[in-house]
């Protein structure tokens, strides 16, 4: 099939969503965020941040049951995002993906891919507070 993407052929996925969440200047540490929930089934292929905070400042990414599960035990990895990703024209966005590869599932075309089943999100949950802020992307496909 020319022109479609292995995601849309393997997992019979819906219309993309790109979520955005601003996290402004001064967000108190340890604020937990929802990225993107899961109704019936979602795959997340990456998350970015754009930063306009001077300091590298380290986040949780929590994957549970939406709702009140989103705590520190349920945390997966901690990333550290660089100062002004995405933001200054030479330091690049920060991508999940490519920070923690790991934290992916290879699909049958070789794709990185988190699959949430239904009833599951991702949190976000920054360790510090934000001295600038912080616009997060998160590149989704709902089946």
């Amino acid at each position: 099939m020319p022109n479609t993407s292995s995601n849309v052929i393997l997992y019979a996925t819906k219309e993309a969503r790109y979520p955005v969440i601003n996290v402004p200047t001064a967000t108190a540490s340890t604020t937990t965020l929802l990225i993107t929930a899961a109704s019936a089934g979602t795959i997340v292929t990456d998350i970015l941040w754009r930063t306009a905070d001077g300091a590298a400042r380290t986040w949780d990414i929590i994957i549970c049951a939406t709702g009140s599960h989103a705590t520190a035990e349920n945390a997966r990895v901690m990333v550290s995002i660089p100062a002004s990703s995405g933001n200054n024209g030479s330091t690049a966005i920060a991508s999940l993906a490519s920070l923690v590869p790991s934290l992916f599932d290879i699909d049958l075309a070789g794709n990185r891919v988190i699959q949430l089943e239904a009833g599951q999100s991702i949190y976000l949950k920054n360790n510090a507070t934000s001295a600038g802020y912080n616009y997060i992307t998160c590149k989704a496909r709902d089946y």
